[in-house]
């Protein structure tokens, strides 16, 4: 029984050791774009996001979060997302 405990916070540590490795070289970057429709408005964070990750050198992890609002005149959206070396 011991030395499944002692086991299973060796398995604990190593896991707890890999994330926060992992966690490290990870970022969340964001863009924004507006258009004259919200459609083009997502196009263009997107596509933006996408540049920018690609310029940093990072590999994009995870979904794309997208939130959009009305502008003056136009719409207006930002999209984030996880990216890591």
């Amino acid at each position: 029984m011991r030395s499944l405990k002692l086991g299973l916070a060796a398995a604990a540590a190593l896991c707890a050791i890999s994330a926060t490795a992992e966690a490290g070289s990870c970022m969340r970057v964001g863009a924004i774009g507006d258009g004259l429709t919200h459609d083009l408005a997502v196009i263009m964070s997107t596509h933006g996001l996408a540049n920018i990750i690609e310029a940093k050198g990072l590999k994009a992890r995870g979904p794309i979060h997208t939130t959009c609002s009305p502008a003056s005149f136009l719409t207006e959206c930002r999209s984030s997302q996880r990216a890591c070396k």
